[in-house]
């Protein structure tokens, strides 16, 4: 089977942060770590936000969380209540709305268009903001678009919101995966918006460590030590060993740009091979590892095409009605290029036959 539907790096962790782990259980670093998370590993993650993305932010800002997935339920659980609204631009990432139903309150989707590259439109996010609107979730490079946005796009929504009791959940976790020269800007950076931004991210995708869980919020003073109540009664803490494996991997950016340069290869292949098709049109991705397809000139929708799809040819892809938009199918490029020849050959096979 060829496999285009992987969530994931398909690179084995770097064999530098495995060391670091290795030599954090051989040191008897295993036991319960404060639960905002290691001192140090924080000062490197403040460091690392100083350096990328602008950020002026203490240690005391950011919090060490079981995975990104979960430092953007803390953030939601801790921001919303019962009547709030959380706007989620469609289509999104599947977690996002059930995150939202889990803390109490509704969840109010943003509908972007192909035509403008699935980018919020402000305008339309204007429009969308109501008395009960309390956070807006922006993700990018987006899952499952693969789309990011400039500093110039960020602005805009930003002068939307400024003077708005609204909090931002800045999801920047593919951001080292951006391609063609762009430079990832972090929403926070933006004005004054760092003291209603929450920022999460993670080391699963950069440093290809899904299975380690851990990734970390950061924000303003008052919502942070809030926050942190949240992990004091649920995790306790993000395991100890991961942490040691993260300070690890902040000590080396190098490997994240060999990653990038291969997905962008992959990139390109795929491209080609899907835009060849006549009755597919693929969205160039601008960052993550993720082709987003319009494949409505099928006559299929997404969950008959993505199943045809698997049956007849043993390709696998994600359907994009998962996502809160039909006619459109998501394609992964975390998979080796001969693997991605061989799925476009099967592909250019069951449309043909069609």
């Amino acid at each position: 089977m060829v496999n285009f539907a992987a969530g994931e790096p398909d690179f084995d962790t770097p064999d530098f942060i495995k060391k670091g782990a290795i030599e954090a259980i051989n040191a008897g670093y295993t036991k319960y770590t404060p639960s905002a998370g290691l001192p140090n590993l924080r000062e490197k993650i403040a460091a690392k936000l100083q350096k990328d993305n602008n950020l002026n932010l203490e240690p005391g800002n950011i919090i060490v969380t079981t995975g990104a997935k979960y430092a953007l339920f803390v953030a939601l659980f801790g921001l919303l209540k019962e009547d709030d609204e959380a706007i989620i631009p469609s289509p999104y990432w599947v977690s996002y709305p059930e995150m939202v139903k889990l803390s109490g309150a509704t969840a109010k989707f943003l509908s972007t268009d192909i035509a403008e590259n699935f980018k919020i439109n402000p305008k339309e996010l204007e429009k969308a903001i109501t008395s009960k609107t309390k956070v807006l979730i922006l993700n990018y490079p987006s899952n499952p678009t693969g789309v990011t946005y400039s500093k110039e796009e960020l602005e805009d929504i930003y002068n939307v919101l400024k003077g708005k009791d609204i909090f931002v959940i800045s999801d920047e976790i593919y951001e080292k995966l951006i391609y063609d020269g762009r430079k990832h800007i972090s929403f926070a950076s933006i004005g004054d918006a760092g003291d209603f931004t929450i920022t999460v991210n993670g080391f699963s995708k950069a440093f290809s460590m899904t299975g380690w869980r851990i990734g970390y919020l950061a924000g303003p003073d008052n919502i942070i030590t809030e926050l942190s109540k949240i992990i004091d009664h649920t995790t306790s803490c993000t395991s100890s060993i991961t942490q040691w494996a993260a300070v690890t991997a902040l000590d080396d950016s190098k490997w994240q740009d060999s990653i990038r340069d291969e997905f962008a290869k992959r990139r390109d292949v795929l491209y080609k091979g899907l835009n060849s098709q006549a009755k597919l049109e693929p969205v160039k991705s601008e960052g993550t590892f993720y082709m987003f397809c319009d494949i409505r000139k099928t006559g299929l929708n997404s969950l008959d095409f993505s199943t045809k799809l698997l049956n007849e040819q043993l390709v696998s892809c994600i359907p994009a009605h998962a996502f809160g938009l039909d006619g459109f199918i998501r394609f992964s490029f975390s998979t080796a290029l001969e693997q991605i020849n061989k799925g476009i050959e099967r592909i250019d096979k069951f449309l043909k036959n069609l």
